[in-house]
Order: structure tokens, then C-alpha cells, then sequence
């Protein structure tokens, strides 16, 4: 075998290493995106269940009192308050 050969050999191996590292590269891209996505949408779900907590509790006038009590007091922003209205 000529060191000719020899080299193309190397050179087309070396292009397949760097072909299946970029795969690699890619299947952890897709996989870190699948976490993340999981976790947004477990995160909103969260949210919502909490959310309709709240709106069962504030079915009694003393509990809708104190969230909204407390949600006022929590709010910062008057976008945000022009929401529930306060």
C-alpha cells in the first residue's frame, strides 16, 4: 500500500469522524430541547392548577377577600393589575 493511499484512507475517516460527531452534536441538541420543552410545559401546568385552586377558593367571599388581598399586595406592574382590576 502506497503512502498515498495511506492518506486518503486517514482523510475519508477523518471526514466520517467529524460527520458523527456533528450527529452527536445533534441528538444532544434535540434531546437538551426535549427537556426544556417538558419542563415549560410541566411548568404551565403547574400554573394552571394553581390557578384553578385559587378560583375554586375564591368561590367563598372571605378567600376571594384575602387572595385578592394578597394577589394586589403581590403585583408590581399596573398592566398587571389592570387585569384583575385594581
Amino acid at each position: 500500500m502506497s503512502v498515498e493511499t495511506l492518506e486518503q484512507k486517514i482523510a475519508k475517516q477523518e471526514e466520517r469522524l467529524k460527520q458523527l460527531k456533528a450527529q452527536k452534536q445533534a441528538v444532544i441538541a434535540r434531546e437538551k430541547k426535549k427537556i426544556s420543552d417538558q419542563q415549560r410545559k410541566d411548568d404551565t401546568r403547574r400554573k394552571i392548577l394553581l390557578g384553578s385552586l385559587m378560583l375554586k377558593k375564591m368561590e367563598d367571599d372571605a378567600e376571594k377577600t384575602k387572595i385578592l388581598a394578597d394577589l394586589n399586595e403581590y403585583l408590581k406592574e399596573d398592566r398587571d393589575r389592570k387585569l384583575f382590576n385594581f
